[in-house]
């Protein structure tokens, strides 16, 4: 073996050493850079802040310490993990409408205001209106989803397809839904789909400000319309390219109340299945939103084990969307909140309760600090409240590297979407 030869080996063993030594985040994040997505799946956790996803872990143990160590929910298997802040405007603490909008359109808002710039004042000044990823993603030919489980014309689907200076202008909203050709739409709402003087088909009546009557104008543009469980399930979505289903007069059932239901509606995650196999025909690729939304409520209410069960089902949600996105290497998820409900804490009831082991979760939100020495609370407010406090991120896909880059804007998870897809 000539000089020559034994240079050129060591040089070759040298590089295969410091190759070894890269760490697998810093070769994944290499491909995820060079990578762009055909699909995006976007899960929002309505009020889901860190909190809420311990409390569903220990739920997941069965509150066993020894079984929460390995307890992980689906969304802690994702690839990369941020940190999000969410002020809004003209507040620290925002609502869905300005927090959803900075998701869809880059851009905060002022509280109250759905995709419209911060000169809108809720109910009483319109805005300029602004464009959302879910509109770019449709300009561009790809096929369009939105989900939750709140009514569909509630503020964080509302925000990617609605321009409204005021969230409870819920007529106005779902007459642009209409306008918005999304093609899979799924959620609660039907009273603001029948006229006022109307009645749904679960018999209810309709909440409209005027007669019309939306619903059979989505089936005049070739919606299948579906109202229950039954019906959704036997949706062939190999033959279905646009779909609304509505199952309730208002919200969608808590899951808690769905588990006990003769009639159940959809879950989360069903819904979410059915509409990636409608959108995913499009060889454009798609965009589609899907909201766990009552986590939120069960946090104004203070119930834990709405909170728990509803956080749950949200990650049966992302379990469907990540399993997708494992047999394909073109779609970026993800998961994110658009703010904490209710100032969960998990704490010990008192300080020997440490020795035992035991929590005794309380909601710090909705009370206020009496006078003296040491701060002593009372319970103000009849509802819990939402905070200021970041939320999480976590995402995995073409693109997934640019939610670990530390601290994150919620503005910055429309750029991370539009620029996966080259929009």
């Amino acid at each position: 073996m000539n000089v020559n030869t034994k240079i050129f080996l060591g040089l070759l063993l040298a590089l295969a050493a410091v190759t070894c030594l890269v760490p697998m985040s810093m070769a994944q994040g290499v491909s995820d850079q060079n990578a762009s997505a055909k699909n995006v799946i976007l899960l929002i956790g309505d009020g889901m802040g860190f909190p809420q996803l311990t409390l569903a872990r220990i739920d997941k143990a069965g509150e066993n310490l020894t079984e929460y160590g390995p307890s992980k929910l689906f969304m802690d298997s994702m690839d990369r993990t941020g940190y999000v802040r969410t002020y809004s405007s003209n507040s620290f603490v925002t609502d869905s409408a300005p927090a959803a909008t900075a998701m869809a359109t880059g851009q905060k808002t002022n509280n109250g205001v759905l995709s419209q710039d911060a000169t809108a004042i809720q109910g009483k000044r319109d805005g300029k209106n602004l464009t959302t990823i879910l509109e770019m993603a449709r300009f561009a030919g790809l096929s369009t989803g939105v989900i939750t489980t709140t009514r569909i014309t509630h503020a964080t689907p509302a925000a990617f397809y609605a321009h409204v200076d005021n969230r409870d202008n819920e007529s106005e909203i779902a007459d642009q839904l209409l306008m918005s050709n999304v093609d899979v739409i799924l959620g609660g709402g039907l009273q603001y789909f029948i006229g006022k003087n109307e009645t749904d088909p679960t018999g209810k009546a309709g909440k409209r400000a005027d007669e019309r009557n939306l619903i059979k104008d989505f089936e005049s543009e070739g919606y299948v319309f579906v109202y229950n469980g039954t019906a959704f399930h036997k949706v062939d979505a190999n033959d279905t390219k646009k779909l609304i289903g509505l199952f309730e007069s208002s919200h969608m059932q808590y899951e808690l109340e769905r588990q006990q239901s003769q009639e159940k509606d959809p879950s989360l995650a069903e819904m979410t299945k059915k509409a990636i196999e409608i959108v995913s025909a499009n060889p454009k690729g798609f965009f589609l939103m899907v909201e766990g939304g009552r986590i939120d409520h069960a946090g104004h209410e203070r119930n834990l084990s709405k909170i728990i069960e509803d956080t749950l089902a949200f990650d049966d949600a992302v379990k469907v969307a990540i399993n997708f996105a494992h047999l394909r290497n073109d779609t970026l998820v993800i998961v994110t909140a658009d703010h904490e409900c209710g100032g969960l804490v998990l704490q010990p009831e008192n300080l020997q309760e440490y020795e035992s082991g035991g929590i005794d979760p309380i909601f710090a939100s909705g009370t206020t600090k009496t006078p003296g020495p040491r701060y002593d609370f009372i319970t103000e407010m009849e509802e819990a409240t939402h905070t200021g406090v970041d939320v999480p991120i976590m995402a995995t896909g073409p693109g997934a590297e640019k939610v670990s880059r530390g601290m994150l804007d919620n503005t910055q998870i429309f750029s991370i979407i539009k620029e996966a897809l080259g929009l």
